[in-house]
């Protein structure tokens, strides 16, 4: 693999929409919500955009890691979605681009609880891809 690249990131602490299934609000975000933007963001060449879903029955499994410990603080988000760009001018454009405005946008009042949704910006380094070491 070649080396790291400095990239632009965002990750979204997300948390669902209060009275949402948890199920329903996985599968809304991995398919119709991811189905929504992964297009644009082919379009405008992101790198990178993953989903961690953070269920209920992968929390209950939490305790099996450490054992040894009274008590684990766990994150209380529904997921974290992370979205590597080029650089900040791809963020950008994104999230001016008109189907971002239109469509991707206003859909996440179908799902998220902005309240509770915390967002992070910074720079992204690859350490470990594919199975390789990133070169520095």
């Amino acid at each position: 693999m070649g080396k790291s690249q400095h990239l632009f990131a965002v990750t979204i602490s997300a948390k669902r929409k209060p009275g949402m299934d948890e199920d329903a609000y996985h599968k809304y975000i991995s398919e119709t919500h991811a189905g929504h933007l992964k297009t644009l963001l082919v379009e405008k060449k992101i790198v990178d955009y993953t989903m961690q879903h953070n269920t209920a029955a992968c929390m209950g499994q939490i305790d099996q890691l450490f054992p040894n410990l009274p008590s684990v603080n766990h994150t209380t988000y529904d997921a974290f979605v992370t979205i590597v760009f080029r650089d900040i001018e791809d963020y950008i454009s994104v999230k001016n681009d008109p189907h971002y405005l239109k469509v991707v946008n206003p859909d996440h009042a179908n799902f998220a609880d902005p309240s509770g949704t915390m967002m992070g910006f910074g720079w992204f380094e690859r350490h470990v891809a594919d199975g390789q070491l990133v070169e520095e």
